[in-house]
């Protein structure tokens, strides 16, 4: 849902009197940021906890998939590469999608830990997040993930991350200027 259709909800609930939600579950990852626009400022309003489905997005987190050849074998591209939001066709194209995950190695390698575990640690971080939705295959899967919860991340760390995987939205409404006017 968008923050407007979320707010709507919260105030119908409360004008019936029937128990409010405590939690929604928004896709957001280092790959997903737009989430950041609305849906995370009005569910904080809400005062709502935040699952974020999705957070390794689809795999592509994971450092898995390459940028010459699409993804084979025993995943989840692997075995759909046209599989929703994560298709290997609609992230492969774009330059941005390789920026985030040659950044997440990076800050991987100087930690000596999975990507994956990068990009949890990094959404754990961000402002609003309740918790994250974890989605292993294998027992291995899940150990290497739950790595996350021993990493902290610098504030430089984040930043770059941050930075890498910025969808730079237009100027308005939700650019810089836009971001001033609701200051």
């Amino acid at each position: 849902m968008t923050g407007w259709q979320l707010q709507k909800m919260m105030a119908s609930v409360a004008s019936v009197g029937t128990s409010a939600p405590i939690t929604i579950q928004p896709q957001y990852s280092l790959l997903v940021r737009e989430t950041e626009y609305e849906i995370l400022p009005s569910a904080l309003d809400a005062q709502l906890g935040v699952l974020a489905w999705g957070p390794l997005g689809g795999g592509w987190l994971t450092g898995k998939y390459s940028r010459t050849a699409p993804p084979t074998g025993r995943t989840r591209l692997g075995e759909n590469p046209s599989r929703g939001f994560e298709a290997y066709s609609k992230r492969a194209p774009r330059d941005g999608t390789w920026k985030v995950l040659e950044e997440v190695e990076r800050v991987a390698r100087d930690h000596d830990v999975t990507s994956a575990a990068v990009a949890l640690a990094w959404l754990r971080d961000q402002t609003g997040v309740t918790s994250v939705i974890l989605g292993a295959r294998s027992a291995t899967q899940l150990e290497s993930n739950m790595t996350a919860a021993g990493l902290t991340l610098s504030i430089d760390e984040l930043t770059r991350l941050s930075s890498a995987s910025d969808p730079r939205p237009d100027d308005y409404p939700y650019g810089p200027r836009g971001q001033e006017q609701r200051a």
